[in-house]
C-alpha cells in the first residue's frame, strides 16, 4: 500500500508542477501558478501522514517506508530545483514568452566595450 502512495505523490508533484506552468504561462495567471507550484510540499505532508498513519496502524517500518523517507527527504532538499529548472524549460518552449530565465551561471557580464570592469 505504502509503494502506491509513493507512486501516487511522485505523479502529484508533477501534476502540481505542470498545472502551475501552464497557469503561469499558457493561461496567463501568474498568482495561482505560484500558489500551485508552492503547493508542491503538500504532496510530500500527504506521504508523510500516511506513512505515519500507516506505522502507527501496526505496519512494520520496511523498504517501502525508508523509501518514503528518501522521497520526502529528496523532494525537500531537491523540489525547488527541480521546479526552477521545469520553470524555466517552459518558459524557453512557451510562445510569446520573453527568454528571461536563462542560465545566468553561463552567462558572461562584461563592463564596456573592451571588456574591463573600470
Amino acid at each position: 500500500m505504502i509503494a502506491a502512495m509513493i507512486i501516487a505523490c511522485e505523479i502529484g508533484f508533477w501534476l502540481f508542477v505542470l498545472a502551475g506552468l501552464a497557469c503561469r504561462y499558457l493561461i496567463g495567471k501568474r498568482r495561482l501558478g505560484g500558489v500551485l507550484l508552492a503547493s508542491t510540499i503538500l504532496v510530500d505532508v500527504a506521504l508523510l501522514i500516511f506513512t505515519t498513519i500507516d506505522i502507527r496502524n501496526g505496519a512494520t517500518a520496511g523498504f517501502f517506508h525508508g523509501l518514503a523517507a528518501v522521497y520526502i527527504g529528496v523532494s525537500i532538499v531537491f523540489g525547488k530545483q527541480m521546479i526552477r529548472w521545469a520553470d524555466g524549460k517552459f518558459a524557453i518552449g512557451s510562445p510569446g514568452v520573453p527568454h528571461l530565465l536563462r542560465n545566468r551561471s553561463t552567462e558572461r557580464h562584461t563592463r564596456g566595450m573592451n571588456g574591463s570592469c573600470g
